[in-house]
């Protein structure tokens, strides 16, 4: 468990020295219309997150053991914010622990950047669909993984904000489909062998 009231801002994350090096290594990440649970991240307590191995999701609420504020900020609820994604590759590229910005699903080979709002993630019996709210990155991000990632994250790279239609259990290495919003027209998807 990571208790992040008390984390130490790190100056330099794995080498990577400024925001365009972690775009640049995000991008050269392989991501395709399937990938899996990497991580789950229970949010129990304000700046607390426990990594977990299966969580039990509610339609409408989100991780059953996260705490009651987590959609709030400044003292107003946010909605669309019922679960929050971040990829292992744009963590990783960040130089951050899977625990440390608080986000619940942390998704493996999905590029959450490039989902739009409406697009489904399929993930057992659990529907997420995504928020037209955009997941930006706060005060406390920057403190915990520095400006570069920071930056990274305003520029869209941090992940993805989803609301639970459908409930039910998630656990690590589950598959995850996307599918995307009917009648929609999006840039076509890279995929890589």
């Amino acid at each position: 468990m990571t208790d992040t009231r008390v984390y130490r801002p790190v100056d330099e994350h794995e080498g990577m020295r400024t925001a365009e090096d972690i775009l640049s290594a995000i991008s050269a990440s392989q991501f395709a219309r399937e990938g899996s649970v990497a991580y789950l991240v229970e949010k129990p307590e304000p700046g607390v997150h426990r990594v977990a191995e299966r969580v039990t999701v509610q339609a409408g609420l989100g991780f059953n053991n996260d705490h009651a504020r987590k959609s709030f900020w400044k003292g107003k609820i946010i909605p669309g914010r019922e679960v929050t994604a971040a990829s292992i590759e744009a963590l990783r590229a960040m130089g951050a622990s899977p625990d440390l910005p608080g986000d619940n699903l942390i998704t493996r080979g999905i590029d959450l950047s490039a989902l739009g709002a409406g697009d489904v993630l399929l993930i057992a019996e659990v529907i997420l669909r995504r928020s037209p709210a955009t997941h930006k990155p706060c005060a406390l991000f920057r403190t915990r993984l520095g400006d570069a990632a920071f930056r990274a994250a305003a520029n869209g790279q941090r992940g993805a904000l989803f609301v639970v239609e459908q409930g039910g259990e998630i656990q690590v290495g589950d598959p995850i489909r996307v599918v995307r919003k009917q009648g929609v027209a999006r840039q076509p998807e890279a995929e890589h062998a």
